[in-house]
C-alpha cells in the first residue's frame, strides 16, 4: 500500500470551523502534519486507497498530491 503525501485547500467558508475539517479529514483517513489555519491548508499523508475519500470531506476545496524535490549538495559532480 502506498503512502501519499497531500495538501489540502479548505473552502474559504470553512476558516472558521477548521478543527471540524480537520477532524473530518482524520476520520477519512488522513495523518494530519500540520495546520495552517490563517490560509486554510492542511498537509499530511494518507494511504493510496484513501486518497479519494478526502476530497468528498464537506469543506474541502482541493486536494492535491505532494511533490519532494531534492537538490544535490553544491559540491556534488554533475552528470
Amino acid at each position: 500500500m502506498s503512502v501519499e503525501q497531500v495538501v489540502i485547500s479548505v473552502d474559504d467558508d470553512q476558516f472558521e470551523d477548521m478543527s471540524t475539517v480537520v477532524e473530518a479529514l482524520r476520520h477519512a483517513g488522513l495523518r494530519v502534519a500540520e495546520v495552517l489555519d490563517s490560509v486554510g491548508v492542511v498537509t499530511g499523508t494518507v494511504d493510496g486507497d484513501a486518497l479519494g475519500s478526502l476530497s468528498t470531506v464537506p469543506g474541502v476545496a482541493e486536494v492535491e498530491r505532494s511533490h519532494l524535490f531534492e537538490v544535490p549538495p553544491p559540491d556534488s559532480p554533475t552528470q
